[in-house]
């Protein structure tokens, strides 16, 4: 039986490379089912999916936008409207993104869970839209040390000092990125009260996170060899994240948030903590009293 030649890549024209894309990272199905689903051969959908992810994370500045000057108390009266919580400007948060891992450095990308992954931080405002993405850091690396590399850290002391983010007690505190109260055991009920209020404000963030999971399921576990190319996937589904989401609604059930694997404070963010500049300390209690 003669068997009919593959697709090559110059034959698949352009929506074919995008649907192939989409329906890869929209799903956990093999290269090989998906190839054979769209007529290509492993080797060129692999090589379709990396053209198509690198047109979408070229897209990033787009469709994921660090807010402007005059966006932000827009947002900011999103998250106070859902749980009271002034002057929120984003929710942060990292995310794994599990992967077969490298030989070389292996360690290096397992994380705390034991499995190898690339490391993926978001902020969102509180209708689950990425404002920033940073992706590629080995899973080992803690949360606190993406977030002093990333170039959002950079951008945060310009903000207006009613403004701020929220994160876990992965971050360390500041008067632009508000975390909770460490608990040792010894919380006065005003503390707790806050960290109540924090928590049901910045769990937008993994509800985001939820949601590109769910969506973009390829994320659950991205089966790529080429650790160079992982991020270009994940910024290209976080960028589908953002399309979808200015274009079409979702139901709550297609949201699964996933065990947390952050807010563990490290030695640097627990001295973090212990040495914060006053003023974020006031800042965090004279918030605390308005809730």
């Amino acid at each position: 039986m003669k068997v009919a030649p593959r697709l090559t890549d110059r034959s698949v024209n352009a929506e074919q490379k995008l649907l192939a894309t989409l329906w890869l990272l929209g799903n956990q199905e093999s290269y090989r089912g998906v190839g054979d689903r769209f007529d290509l051969s492993k080797g060129s959908l692999h090589r379709v999916c990396i053209e198509v992810c690198n047109i979408l994370a070229a897209m990033q500045k787009e469709y994921i936008r660090w807010p402007e000057s005059s966006e932000l108390q827009g947002i900011a009266d999103g998250f106070m409207a859902k749980t009271g919580f002034p002057g929120v400007i984003g929710a942060i948060d990292g995310t794994h993104i599990a992967i077969p891992g490298p030989s070389d450095h292996r360690d290096s990308y397992i994380n705390r869970k034991g499995f190898p992954s690339i490391q993926l931080q978001v902020v969102c405002d509180s209708n689950l839209r990425f404002t920033d993405v940073y992706a590629g850091w080995p899973g080992a690396v803690h949360d606190a040390r993406v977030y002093r590399n990333c170039p959002v850290a950079q951008l945060l002391p310009t903000l207006p000092s009613t403004y701020h983010l929220l994160g876990d007690s992965a971050y360390p505190l500041s008067t632009y990125l508000l975390v909770p109260y460490r608990d040792n055991g010894h919380l006065t009920p005003l503390e707790k009260r806050y960290n109540k209020v924090h928590s049901s404000t910045r769990v937008d963030v993994e509800r985001a996170i939820g949601l590109l999971k769910c969506k973009w399921r390829r994320m659950k576990h991205l089966d790529m060899i080429s650790v160079p190319d992982i991020p270009t996937f994940i910024v290209a589904a976080c960028v589908l994240h953002n399309f979808v989401l200015l274009h079409d609604k979702f139901e709550e059930e297609e949201i699964e948030v996933e065990e947390g694997m952050g807010g563990e404070m490290d030695n640097a963010c627990s001295s973090a903590e212990n040495n914060a500049a006053v003023d974020a300390k006031h800042k965090r209690l004279d918030i605390a009293n308005l809730l």
